[in-house]
């Protein structure tokens, strides 16, 4: 990857200097170093259940050198490939930008991508780097990997997400969930005009309990930054939002979702426009009745192709940027989209 561009920041900064700048002319150059070189130790794994305590692999990656001081957060992203790492799984990387992953993580991880046991996949590996106090974002070069993960049960992590949509009550609130990192991500539908709530370790008000400490919006987008002193997390109007919590950055972000169907076995629309599914709090899922040609479907949200799911397996999951949904015969059908349980995203096309 090679940068062709520069950012030039202005010199005059009062905080700092006493003297005042002459002229506006004089500015600091930011100029990012090498490109971010991501390397791992093992690119062709076969993941033993006898060797789970052991390394799969080291990743490693130099870091930038951007030409002041500046402090930068770096994280590894694992993704199935062909997906454009959506969905994904992110560790925090230390200060020594090192990290060994042992053989039962990784395997956690692959099961969770999507990856069939037993058989050989392909996963993608890449840094985000996220430079602080100033709004870019730098990737570091893509580095595939071949898994063989063995069958093995999902350890699933919890965060509850109590608030005053649901009475405040963690034991009934709704989950964000995790594999075996510090990432936790699901949909919940906030149906308080003025939402408030927070995150917590367990199902009670007893363990550790997290707040915002600052937060901002941009376009639909809220992000803030989590403490375990913060107060309530707020958001700007009731909806149905995709949430996310790393805390190993101790960050969060969500933003509203309306879900549609879009193809050419939509009649009229096909594949130039959606159909607006409804949601049903009772079932809490989104539905559309309607009739369908023979063709395929997908379903996206908000009128785009930013967040899309389809069914690589053709099993009634669905992944993010998944294959296209079949209809076998013309005919009314019921269609459903479940996301309810941030574990496996479930579908329904059923002939009335």
């Amino acid at each position: 990857m090679k940068f062709n561009f520069k950012y030039l920041l202005p010199a005059c900064f009062a905080i700092f200097a006493l003297a005042s700048c002459e002229k506006d002319e004089t500015q600091a150059v930011y100029n990012p170093g090498a490109s971010p070189a991501l390397t791992s130790s093992q690119t062709n794994i076969n993941l033993l259940e006898a060797n789970e305590s052991q390394t799969a692999t080291v990743f490693a990656v130099n870091k930038m050198d951007f030409g002041f001081g500046a402090g930068a957060a770096y994280t590894l992203q694992l993704a199935k490939k062909g997906n454009n790492f959506d969905p994904k799984q992110e560790i925090a990387l230390p200060a020594d930008l090192d990290t060994a992953i042992s053989v039962a993580n990784l395997n956690q991880i692959a099961i969770a991508l999507g990856l069939a046991t037993e058989v050989s996949g392909e996963m993608e590996a890449r840094v985000k780097i996220a430079v602080i106090g100033i709004d870019s974002i730098f990737y570091s070069n893509t580095v595939t990997l071949q898994i063989k993960p063995y069958a093995a049960a999902i350890n699933y992590s919890y965060l509850w997400v109590p608030g005053n949509y649901q009475g405040w009550a963690p034991d009934v609130a709704p989950q964000l969930v995790s594999v075996d990192n510090n990432v936790f991500i699901g949909y919940i539908n906030f149906n308080n005009p003025s939402p408030e709530f927070k995150f917590t370790s367990a199902p009670n008000w007893d363990n550790v309990n997290y707040g915002v400490s600052s937060s901002t919006i941009s376009g639909n987008l809220v992000l803030g930054d989590l403490s375990t002193t913060g107060g309530n997390v707020t958001l700007p109007a009731a909806g149905y939002y995709n949430v996310k919590v790393n805390l190993g950055t101790s960050k969060f972000e969500a933003f509203p979702t309306a879900w549609g169907l879009i193809g050419d076995a939509v009649p009229v629309t096909g594949w130039d426009s959606d159909q607006d599914l409804t949601y049903d709090e009772l079932s809490k899922t989104w539905i559309i009745t309607l009739a369908l040609n023979s063709g395929s479907i997908k379903f996206r949200a908000n009128d785009g192709w930013d967040l899309n799911y389809g069914d690589d397996g053709v099993d009634g999951i669905v992944e993010a940027n998944g294959a296209n949904i079949s209809v076998g015969e013309a005919g009314n059908y019921t269609i459903t989209l479940d996301l309810h349980d941030a574990k496996k995203y479930t579908y329904t096309v059923i002939k009335n």
